[in-house]
Order: C-alpha cells, then sequence, then structure tokens
C-alpha cells in the first residue's frame, strides 16, 4: 500500500462538502514553487472575485521550497488585499507533498485547489459552493479550464461545455484537472492523501490528480465536471519544445499510474492500459505500411513503459512498507 492512501472502513457512508445547517467554509488552497510572478496574478484573480458576504472562506498558499521572492509576494497581498491568507512552507519537493500539507493546515469543509499559473473566474468560488449545497451527496467538482493567454499552446485545458458525472475510468484522463478541483474534507479520510511519487517535483512529473480521482470512483463517491466552476491557464508555454516535454511527463505518469493500479490487481485500468498500447501499437503499424515517421507513436509507448518501469522498480524499493491505502 501506498503512504498516502488509507483503505475506507467497513460500512463506512460516503459524505461529500457540505452536511447540515451549520455554518461551511471553503478553503481555496495554491500550491507553488518558483513562480512569483505568476502568482500574484492568481492572488489578483482571487481579491477580485464576487463572494456573497455569507460564504466564508479562506486562501492557504503552500510555498514549495521556493527559492525566488514568493514569501514577499503572499505577505504584500495579504497586508494590501484583505484577504484571509495563510502563507504555509513545506520543505518536501514535490506538488502532492505541498498539497498534503494544504490539507493537514486547512479549516474548510470544501478544498478547493488551484494553481500558480491560474487566473480565476470572478464566480468561481460561489460557483463550487453553489454545486456543493445543491447536491450534498457531491465529493467533488472538477471545472472548466480555458486558454488564458491566445499566445499560448491550446494545451492543458477542459473545455467541455456539458455537465457531466463521472461514471468510466477512462474520463479522468481527459475530463478534469487538478488545478481546477474542488474535494469535501471528508473524502481524504475515505480514499486518503494526493501520492507523493506523483506531480510537478516528484518522480512523476502528472497523474497526482487522475490518481486521487480514480481512487474516489473506486470507493463510490460521487464525482461532478461541472463547466460553470471555471478557472483560466496562464501556462505560458509557446514552443514545439515545451508542449513535447509537457506531454512527454504526462504519458510516463499515465504509465506510472497504470502500473500502480494493475500491480494491486485492478482490471479497470488493466482494460485502459491495454486500449492505449493497442491503439498505439496498430497506429504504429499503420504508419509504418504508408511509410511515414513513427516517431509520436514511439515516444508515447516508451514514455508509457519508462513510467511502468520506474514505478514497478519503486513499488519494490518501498516492498514491505505498511502505510494507509
Amino acid at each position: 500500500m501506498s503512504p498516502c492512501e488509507k483503505r475506507p472502513k467497513s460500512g463506512t457512508d460516503p459524505v461529500g462538502g457540505l452536511r447540515g445547517n451549520g455554518s461551511q467554509m471553503i478553503s481555496v488552497i495554491i500550491c507553488t514553487y518558483n513562480r512569483s510572478n505568476s502568482l500574484r496574478n492568481t492572488l489578483k484573480s482571487l481579491q477580485e472575485m464576487s463572494v456573497p458576504t455569507n460564504l466564508r472562506w479562506e486562501l492557504i498558499v503552500v510555498d514549495n521550497n521556493s527559492k525566488d521572492d514568493t514569501r514577499e509576494v503572499v505577505k504584500d497581498c495579504a497586508v494590501t488585499s484583505g484577504l484571509n491568507i495563510k502563507y504555509v512552507f513545506e520543505g518536501k519537493q514535490g506538488l502532492s507533498h505541498a498539497r498534503n500539507r494544504s490539507i493537514a493546515e486547512a479549516k474548510g469543509d470544501i478544498l478547493a485547489f488551484t494553481d500558480d499559473d491560474c487566473i480565476v473566474s470572478g464566480s468561481w468560488v460561489q460557483s463550487i459552493f453553489k454545486e456543493f449545497k445543491a447536491d450534498p451527496e457531491i465529493s467533488v467538482i472538477g471545472g472548466r479550464v480555458e486558454l488564458y493567454n491566445p499566445n499560448d499552446r491550446p494545451v492543458t485545458t477542459r473545455t467541455c461545455k456539458e455537465r457531466v458525472r463521472f461514471s468510466v475510468p477512462g474520463q479522468f484522463v481527459n475530463l478534469m484537472a487538478g488545478c481546477n478541483m474542488a474535494v469535501g474534507r471528508q473524502i481524504f479520510a475515505e480514499v486518503g492523501m494526493f501520492d507523493p511519487d506523483f506531480g510537478a517535483g516528484a518522480m512523476f512529473l502528472s497523474s497526482e490528480d487522475s490518481d486521487f480521482l480514480y481512487r474516489a470512483y473506486k470507493n463510490n463517491l460521487k464525482i461532478v465536471y461541472s463547466p460553470d466552476v471555471l478557472v483560466y491557464h496562464n501556462h505560458g508555454r509557446r514552443t514545439e519544445a515545451q508542449v513535447e516535454s509537457l506531454k512527454q511527463g504526462y504519458v510516463v505518469g499515465r504509465g506510472a499510474f497504470y502500473c500502480k493500479h494493475i500491480l494491486r490487481g485492478d482490471r479497470d485500468v488493466l482494460k485502459l492500459a491495454f486500449r492505449e498500447v493497442c491503439s498505439l501499437i496498430i497506429s504504429l503499424l499503420v504508419t509504418l505500411v504508408v511509410l511515414k515517421p513513427i516517431k509520436g507513436q514511439k515516444r508515447l509507448l516508451g514514455g508509457l513503459a519508462m513510467g511502468a518501469v520506474l514505478k514497478l522498480r519503486s513499488s519494490r524499493q518501498q516492498r514491505g512498507y505498511t502505510g494507509v491505502s
């Protein structure tokens, strides 16, 4: 078992973010690393949100060992904006370590995650609150991610305009992104924390969100994508090399995700991996027949294999550790 996860107790009744008639709070969480200039814009967008006076919320910024002026940027915002901001330093490198620290620090009933290169819409927090209030059985809400700067390459977006309830495993890869996700606090007791092996700054640079969402799905929790919960991604990638590097990180992380759950005997993930690999092999063979370059297919297959092999080695090294599932 991974130390980030926890197996639910028998008979546990999963619940969403809002229950009862008490006063609820939303904890907005930003984990950041050496992006102080971008972080300023994110903080400004949060300051400019339209939030009803009866909606309580706090802002937690987790500095994941930054070497720039991140601390000063957050402190200055706390003084000048009037926002309820808490600065937290997390020295363990990796997005999952930072998010897990934020969960421990947060006071809210709902934890809303965005990234330090995102601009939230004016109704972002209010839309999250409305979703949980309208349906207390919701455990996780994911939202739309649009491109902020039209000069950036159209990657890392989620632009579906329809409301979707997650019902099949493959949806987690393409429909929801960790930069726009809100989770009921109780859910972490059901499925555990984010896996430190995954996420920016970790062994695998991606899939921390897919892994968490998949575990929530396997625990029969209600997960919904809502296009009304909107952020804009100001990622700044404009060259082919930047995009290819990003995609490589995604595919290696996906290979590791597949390996992790296949090793646990998960047939649904085995089917996902089998379908993707078969599709790539077929595409590769067709490309060979028509005498076209096969660089793309080889890169994807190689990335999946690399992620799987690295995760297998990591799992062997961790064998014998007794943690939460």
